[in-house]
């Protein structure tokens, strides 16, 4: 009878010891699980106007090699698309942990945490309305004249030359390339810096003449990263691995074909 009832007595005290004795590592699993889903994927911002690295949606040159990167690294990429302006702060912030596309230059280099690894380089130029007859004689900016009313879009850096001659110059910033280009042809503008891709795509999807505009001197060209926040608690980490992932798919060809999508 003793011995039923000691029986009796552990099977019942048996599911609480299970659980008191499962309590720490389910609990250290949970915590696992969650620190996993915390960098097993990331949001970062993007502009939604500089096509074709990134459009309306987001979407476009510079996202596929940040998708395919961080995939590389098994981290999977949140598009958050809002104007430039609205990304630099977000990221400036820590809403975000980064964004892209932004140059590297010293003044930026002063605001966000950038890895080694550049998204892309890309050109800018000077552009004219097309009845602009003294295109010739600008062979640089310090050729560009003083008072120029000058298109460029909010936010976005043109680099540091441009920062040492834009003290001379009537800026007008707008949000969308589209706005540039027809400022120019409105004669609302005597010059614009565009980049030159984004230059010809924008003015294809316009469905207008290449002519519609004409290509002055260079600007510069800029080495466009992933900018991450000083102010976010991950943002080395994602940096790291974003570094890792470019690393990979520049090794093996990846990078040069998603560079001619």
């Amino acid at each position: 009878m003793l011995q039923k009832s000691r029986y009796e007595l552990c099977h019942k005290l048996l599911p609480s010891l299970l659980v008191t004795l499962l309590m720490p590592l389910l609990a250290h699993t949970a915590i696992a699980e969650e620190a996993f889903s915390q960098t097993n994927s990331v949001v970062l911002a993007v502009e939604d106007s500089w096509p074709p690295f990134a459009g309306a949606e987001g979407q476009g040159i510079a996202t596929n090699i940040v998708e395919k990167a961080l995939a590389e690294v098994d981290i999977r990429l949140i598009l958050e698309v809002s104007p430039y302006a609205r990304v630099l702060d977000d990221v400036k912030k820590g809403i975000v942990v980064g964004g892209y596309n932004v140059t590297r230059q010293v003044t930026t280099e002063k605001q966000f945490l950038f890895g080694q690894q550049a998204l892309l380089t890309a050109s800018a130029s000077f552009y004219f309305p097309a009845k602009n007859t003294q295109i010739q004689k600008y062979t640089n900016i310090a050729d560009i004249p003083d008072g120029t009313r000058l298109g460029l879009i909010i936010n976005y850096e043109y680099g540091d030359l441009f920062d040492q001659h834009k003290h001379r110059f009537k800026q007008v910033r707008v949000s969308k390339q589209t706005q540039i280009i027809n400022m120019l042809k409105n004669g609302r503008l005597d010059s614009a810096i565009m980049f030159d891709a984004v230059a010809t795509h924008t003015i294809m999807t316009m469905k207008l003449e290449p002519a519609s505009i004409l290509k002055g001197p260079l600007n510069h060209t800029s080495n466009i990263y992933v900018a991450f926040s000083l102010q976010h608690k991950d943002a080395q980490y994602f940096s790291d691995k974003l570094d890792q992932g470019l690393a990979l798919i520049k090794a093996d060809g990846q990078y040069e074909k998603l560079l001619e999508q």
